[in-house]
């Protein structure tokens, strides 16, 4: 079951009123058959994205968790869940997600989404590649002093074999996989935010380390 709807009774002064709120549960998981062209990787990437499928069943059932960083502090939270799949393919990056797309523009290559962009389709993300981090501003405001206004980061695993649709994994509480909300670390449609979200993709970029092609 994907998700439940909870009924919430709100007692205020003499009266009650009766909310619907949709829980997030736990988050979809996908194998590497399950995306197209997998096969026609270069074999780093297809081990990163196996890493990190294989990490999504390891941690399923925990839930997103600010600055956790993977099962022994019950959760993961966005950079955390980055650093530690990257790690384990032998790949040292930062841990935050203002470092991690510090990184990337230092040291390979990044590409910027420029505003303008509406969709997936837009000829911004040609070169987006399964395996690339994803960096996104505005999710949250961040207090921690960063330098600069990057709050989330996901991976793209490219496109769904069964529809084409692309998709990505992350750690998150209540975005969405084909609109079922899901909190922890698992698979999610990757698509820009909503006309009007504080939210925006700024671009994205190969993991330093990862060989591009």
């Amino acid at each position: 079951m994907w998700f439940r709807m909870v009924f919430a009774v709100l007692v205020v002064g003499f009266g009650a009123v009766t909310a619907e709120e949709e829980v997030p549960a736990a988050p979809q998981l996908l194998e590497t058959s399950d995306l197209k062209g997998f096969s026609e990787l270069s074999e780093e990437r297809q081990k990163l994205i196996s890493m990190a499928i294989e990490t999504g069943k390891e941690v399923l059932g925990m839930p997103y968790k600010y600055g956790g960083n993977g099962p022994k502090d019950g959760g993961f939270d966005c950079s955390g869940a980055m650093h530690f799949i990257l790690q384990k393919v032998g790949i040292d990056p930062p841990r935050t997600s203002s470092d991690q797309y510090l990184w990337v523009k230092k040291h390979s290559d990044f590409h910027e989404v420029p505003k303008t962009a509406t969709d997936t389709e837009d000829e911004c993300f040609a070169d987006l590649k399964p395996g690339d981090l994803v960096f996104w501003s505005g999710t949250y405001e961040p207090n921690d002093g960063r330098t600069t206004n990057i709050t989330h980061v996901g991976m793209y695993l490219g496109l769904e074999e069964k529809d084409g649709r692309p998709v990505m994994i992350n750690a998150t509480n209540g975005r969405s996989y084909r609109g079922r909300k899901g909190n922890g670390f698992g698979v999610y449609d990757f698509r820009l935010p909503r006309a009007g979200s504080k939210s925006k993709i700024v671009g994205y970029g190969t993991p330093p380390g990862l060989l591009k092609k």
